[in-house]
């Protein structure tokens, strides 16, 4: 496994996890943001590579992906669980009259919290990258040499 596909792992299952977990969910933005951070922080730490914002949103794109995965396996049917009754009840009492079951609304609000944990993510893999990313543009140009735009002669204000 290449250290890439690792800091992605870990990254991604950091924001993953700890988002579809019923109490530390209401902090998933943070939680993804954190993953993808995390993913850049693992990589430049064993790759000692300069890391651009370009690479830091790809590294992050991966840690996403991973994390909606996990997000999905684990916090869809524990939303099914517990979301789904809640959103029959409230629906019931309130009146409300839809087509959709509670299941289906459940469901399409997980879906919505995955492309937030998916946004998320690749925000802090580029914010990671702008932390942690070692200078990542390059080195400076060079200087220009000592004559550069004056005169073939070199001399300013020499009479003619």
């Amino acid at each position: 496994m290449n250290e890439r596909t690792k800091a992605a792992l870990i990254g991604g299952a950091v924001a993953g996890i700890l988002s579809a977990i019923p109490i530390l969910n209401n902090c998933c933005c943070l939680w993804a943001i954190c993953g993808g951070i995390l993913a850049i922080l693992v990589y430049t730490k064993s790759t000692k590579a300069a890391m651009t914002p370009g690479d830091g949103a790809m590294l992050g794109v991966v840690a996403g992906g991973i994390g909606v995965a996990i997000y999905l396996a684990i916090g869809l049917p524990v939303f099914l669980l517990i979301g789904a009754a809640s959103i029959t009840s409230q629906m019931s009492q309130a009146g409300v009259d839809i087509p959709f079951s509670g299941t289906i609304l459940a469901i399409i609000v997980a879906l919505i919290f995955a492309i937030g944990v998916f946004a998320f993510t690749v925000l802090g893999g580029l914010i990671g990258a702008a932390i942690f990313g070692k200078g990542g543009a390059g080195a400076p140009p060079p200087p220009p040499p000592p004559n550069f735009g004056g005169p073939a002669g070199g001399t300013y204000g020499a009479g003619s």
